[in-house]
């Protein structure tokens, strides 16, 4: 019954953390583009239902792989081994612990901020609002920079796992 549970919650963190890194993938490389090339108009119609639902998505998704990624740690029976920091696996397990929860803490300080001022202000670019409409573009690059920063981010905490995984 152990092994089982312990299959389950490795299965869950995998899970989360597939839909967590996926979905920053789908949301910089497919979703924000589309919204860049719509009119503001229809930008500012579709942003007041899209930001919100999206990052209830990313933060919950986020913080259920980053539980079930501790959890894992003990039903694995390795917590221990986090203290000594003596082999490959301790370091790759601490490195993508600390990418983790770093991308989760600075995507709510940075995008998720900008991504409310942009629906803030996209019922006023769309109405002629010249300073609003001017902001827009900034606010799309600055998510966009740091969004790539976090796909960077997330195909490392891939890698450190893969990493302890084989090790």
């Amino acid at each position: 019954m152990d092994a089982v549970f312990r299959i389950g919650v490795q299965w869950l963190h995998i899970t989360a953390g597939v839909l967590w890194i996926g979905g920053g993938f789908y949301t910089i490389l497919v979703q924000l583009p589309a919204l860049l090339a719509s009119p503001p108009a229809a930008r500012g119609a579709i942003m007041p239902n899209l930001v919100p639902r999206q990052f209830n998505y990313i933060f919950r998704v986020a913080e259920f792989t980053i539980l079930t990624g501790v959890l894992n740690l003990f039903v694995s029976g390795r917590a221990q081994e986090l203290t000594r920091l003596d082999t490959r696996w301790s370091w790759a397990i601490l490195a993508g612990i600390i990418l983790a929860v770093g991308v989760y803490a600075l995507t709510r300080a940075t995008i998720a901020r900008w991504a409310y001022r942009l629906v803030e202000i996209g019922p006023l670019a769309a109405s002629g609002d010249a300073a609003a409409a001017a902001q827009m573009p900034e606010l799309g690059a600055r998510i966009r920079r740091f969004g790539y920063i976090q796909l960077t981010i997330g195909a490392l905490i891939l890698l450190a796992m893969v990493t302890a995984r084989f090790s």
